[in-house]
């Protein structure tokens, strides 16, 4: 009866989608990045992931093709840090949650 009633009053009732439980659009986040791994930055305190990017994580080794193994972590966030050092400030927009 509860749902019959909430389907006859359906027009009273908030929409409800994604937007209205999380909430707006985080705003650009913009200044000094320090890396935390090869996918992952901080701005201003706060932690950024890169959108479509899977670095290793900054502990994980990795087979290079002869086989040996080496700091692929390590160099993926060295590679990063250096990027954004000859970059200057970053400018973050939001993409997805």
């Amino acid at each position: 009866m509860a749902a019959q009633a909430a389907m006859q009053h359906s027009d009273s009732l908030p929409a409800i989608n994604l937007q209205n439980l999380i909430g707006p659009k985080p705003q650009p986040i913009i200044g000094v990045a320090s890396v935390i791994d090869g996918d992952t930055i901080e701005v201003h305190g706060q932690r950024v992931r890169f959108n479509g990017i899977d670095a290793p994580e900054s502990r994980q080794y990795c087979d290079d093709a002869k086989g040996f193994e080496y700091p692929c972590g390590r160099r993926s966030a060295e590679a990063l840090d250096a990027f954004l050092a000859a970059s200057g400030p970053v400018n973050c927009t939001f993409v997805t949650w």
